[in-house]
């Protein structure tokens, strides 16, 4: 494993995860790069609700390296089968994904970060946490069958004050 990568099973307590996975989302279409023909994926904004804004926000990071922090956005991505985005970098210092959707072995739905000499997967297992700077390539996959249920990641946008 790169070591700017970190990793944390089981992040939040089950209460969290209750109002994660019952919040009232609502969707709109996005991509990873604007302009390069990709197909759309959904997004739900979350940057203005206090409990995604504040109280995850906190919990986040309390898992960071000592120091001052600031929150660029919050928000939920959604991806159906067939709906990836594309290799990009993200414009923040940090980026934290916290995995959301049920999954099995099997399914994918990994992202794909690109490191040396090789790139890393991580497996999007629920209320699983991942941290790697902002400015390293990376991709996120659907889910690799129409049976399969949406992938869906709760991703922060971080910047070192």
């Amino acid at each position: 494993m790169n070591t700017e990568i970190k990793i944390v099973d089981n992040f939040l307590d089950q209460k969290d995860i209750q109002k994660i996975t019952t919040n009232n989302l609502t969707w709109n279409l996005q991509t990873s790069n604007l302009g390069k023909g990709e197909l759309t994926f959904l997004m739900s904004e979350k940057t203005d609700d206090k409990f995604f804004n504040t109280c995850l926000f906190d919990k986040v990071v309390d898992k960071l390296d000592k120091g001052s922090y600031e929150l660029e956005r919050v928000y939920f991505n959604g991806q159906w089968n067939g709906r990836e985005g594309s290799i990009h970098s993200d414009n923040c210092d940090i980026t934290v994904l916290i995995y959301t959707s049920n999954y099995e072995y099997g399914w994918g739905g990994f992202t794909e970060i690109m490191t040396e000499p090789e790139p890393t997967l991580v497996y999007p297992i629920p209320n699983r946490l991942v941290i790697f700077p902002g400015n390293i390539l990376h991709k996120a996959y659907s889910f690799a069958y129409q049976y399969c249920p949406i992938r869906t990641t709760l991703a922060f946008k971080i910047n070192k004050k």
